[in-house]
């Protein structure tokens, strides 16, 4: 090959890789300006919420959902016949039942403890992936059901990695996949976001499906409590 055509191979390389880059930062400050912009979702470092949430067999329970910062989070539901309260404080966690027939304790570390955060927390962690450090690249464009969406990957994760579907009408996720990946074990958490809650002009879950193992379940968020401050101490059992 000439030295001319290799320059010309290059070119159409780094062209491409242009196009690329280009493609998913517009992409990205499309979805980040629609769910109220980067600086103001990541102004609030903790939050409190409640609701309720549906479960497969049609029992409902309430909830209260706590968090701070990134590794701090407290989720307690209440049925007539049971009191369960999910915890976790930064590498360590626990999951406590309290039901009639009797209580039931469960200390929680690492896949496991990030598969049980994931199942009661949802987090959106396109605002900050360059702070964490995670790779992200665009997978395409696909239909989902009835809505066309874009994709996004995230990469670099200690439990594995994460897909966001992005609504191509809204620029919001509407669906998203977590991958746990940990030697010989996967297994993977899907998300549909339902409804969206706008609170200061910021855009968050109003109802999320979550579905584990054939096990699912659905939260409906009725408030969100930007203002609310929180104690480490309160989430350590």
């Amino acid at each position: 090959m000439s030295s001319g055509m290799v320059a010309q191979e290059r070119n159409r390389y780094l062209l491409d890789i242009y196009e690329y880059d280009k493609q998913l930062n517009e992409l990205m400050d499309r979805v980040i300006d629609s769910l109220g912009g980067q600086k103001e979702n990541l102004k609030f470092r903790s939050f409190q919420s409640t609701g309720e949430i549906t479960f497969q067999t049609g029992d409902k329970a309430l909830f209260d959902l706590f968090y701070l910062k990134d590794d701090w989070v407290r989720v307690d539901q209440k049925t007539d016949n049971e009191y369960i309260l999910f915890g976790r404080h930064g590498k360590r966690g626990w999951k406590h039942t309290l039901a009639k027939n009797g209580t039931k304790k469960e200390e929680l570390k690492g896949i496991k403890l990030s598969e049980e955060h994931q199942f009661n927390f949802y987090e959106n962690n396109l605002f900050d992936y360059k702070k964490k450090r995670l790779d992200i690249y665009f997978e395409g464009e696909m239909i989902v059901g009835e809505m066309e969406a874009y994709i996004i990957r995230l990469s670099g994760f200690k439990y594995g990695e994460e897909m966001y579907y992005i609504s191509k009408k809204t620029y919001r996720p509407f669906m998203k996949q977590v991958y746990f990946l940990d030697k010989d074990y996967q297994s993977v958490i899907n998300y549909t976001i339902e409804e969206y809650l706008e609170i200061d002009g910021i855009w968050l879950p109003k109802k999320i499906g979550f579905k584990k193992d054939g096990t699912s379940k659905m939260m409906e968020f009725f408030n969100y409590d930007l203002a609310a401050k929180f104690e480490k101490k309160f989430f350590v059992n």
